[in-house]
């Protein structure tokens, strides 16, 4: 089989990268043919196919000029149109399996799959279909507002980075192109998670348009964790909605309890202002973390803690550490709840409670026997329904639906 596999980032940049990766080599491994659509850029991977690539776009540089061109992308790419096109007269998909490709690619590029007849699948790593900034997370807080397609409550609530023009622009791409009929014409929306599976139905999608396909995780180099230096771990971006200024809280309740966070992103520096100035001494910064570090910390932790306060998807900070035999202690949203198997491989907590958060942390740091066997428990659930060939297989599935 001939897939297209299409995604905005050519490198390792997040999870939703981690699973368009995976997938693309699990599928190769089994004799399919994959070729990527993606944007340029220095840090990609080498492809031969990159010469298609639409050129690179950072939103947040440039002058006046260059962001009114590429908000005029963001609403439909001439480029990645013509790049498509390119593409098509060399390589002749039977899929075209879509990630995260809005803004720099735009879905300009349907119509030249569609003159060819080409099924078109969507993976959700996010809630972009339903929300103009993704995330169903607004003003600190949860927000539905745009169900039903009242989309211009984007506009009106300020969702887009808190700037008025950007919230516009998102407003405008979302009315274009439903009025377009992009959405709607997918062939198959792929949830990982049944939540967000949920939501399209919810939001007015039909039933047949969507599957439920969570992410997966291969074991097969993941050593079972036997180490406990006995401290807890959070690791991921540090944004708003990941809600890690929960988790400083938290610890503020736990001061023998030490805690480390892992990662980087624009809150940065205010959560360092937040431990610093409630004087909180069993929280450590280690910054941004990949490959063998990361792999380090997770295994010699003796749980893990992912605190997010918006509609989580199937986040792989969740199957990362139960596939090393770690506990985790997740916040009862989104996706989240259905990786984790209470009281079994670890434990649910009411988000944007940090004393519910704190009472969890502390049960659970006093269980240093039991905690060997639920981390037993939840490598062996992995192993067991998050495995690559059951992926595979469900996956070829759905393609071979759409092209009978």
């Amino acid at each position: 089989m001939n897939i297209l596999s299409v995604n905005k980032f050519y490198w390792r940049k997040g999870g939703s990268e981690t699973v368009f990766f995976g997938e693309k080599e699990l599928l190769e491994s089994k004799g399919h043919k994959v070729v990527p659509f993606s944007m340029k850029s220095e840090q990609n991977l080498d492809n031969e196919y990159s010469r298609f690539f639409v050129d690179e776009i950072d939103y947040d540089k440039g002058g006046a000029l260059s962001k009114v061109n590429s908000a005029l992308t963001v609403l439909y790419s001439t480029q990645a149109r013509k790049k498509m096109k390119s593409l098509l007269r060399e390589f002749t998909p039977d899929i075209a399996h879509f990630h995260i490709f809005q803004h720099q690619i735009s879905p300009s590029v349907f119509g030249p799959l569609r003159q060819q007849q080409i099924p078109l699948v969507l993976s959700l790593h996010d809630l972009k279909p339903l929300c103009p900034n993704y995330k169903m997370y607004t003003n600190g807080q949860v927000c539905e507002e745009c169900k039903g397609r009242k989309f211009y409550k984007s506009f009106t609530n300020t969702c887009n980075k808190g700037s008025k023009v950007k919230s516009l622009v998102s407003t405008i791409e979302m009315y274009l192109h439903y009025m377009l009929g992009y959405y709607q014409n997918v062939d198959r929306y792929i949830a990982v998670s049944k939540f967000y599976q949920q939501k399209m139905l919810e939001f007015g999608f039909p039933e047949h348009q969507v599957s439920y396909l969570p992410n997966y995780i291969d074991t097969s180099e993941i050593q079972y964790g036997t180490k406990d230096d006995n401290y807890v771990l959070s690791f991921g971006r540090l944004s708003e909605e990941k809600g890690i200024d929960i988790l400083i809280r938290a610890a503020e309740l736990c001061p023998n309890i030490p805690i480390i966070i892992a990662g980087s992103g624009p809150e940065e520096q205010a959560l360092h202002e937040l431990v610093d100035e409630k004087n909180i001494k069993n929280v450590s910064f280690v910054g941004f973390q990949t490959g063998n570090s990361l792999e380090k910390l997770i295994s010699h932790s003796s749980f893990t803690v992912i605190t997010s306060q918006w509609y989580e998807n199937c986040p792989m900070s969740v199957l990362e550490s139960l596939a090393y035999g770690k506990p985790v202690i997740g916040a009862n949203i989104g996706g989240i709840p259905e990786l984790i198997d209470t009281d079994n491989d670890g434990f649910i907590y009411e988000p944007d409670n940090h004393e519910n958060l704190a009472e969890k942390i502390n049960t659970l740091w006093k269980m240093k026997k039991e905690r060997k066997e639920m981390g037993r428990v939840g490598r062996q659930k992995i192993e067991e329904k998050f495995n690559p060939e059951l992926h595979y297989k469900q996956l070829v599935t759905i393609y071979n639906e759409l092209l009978t």
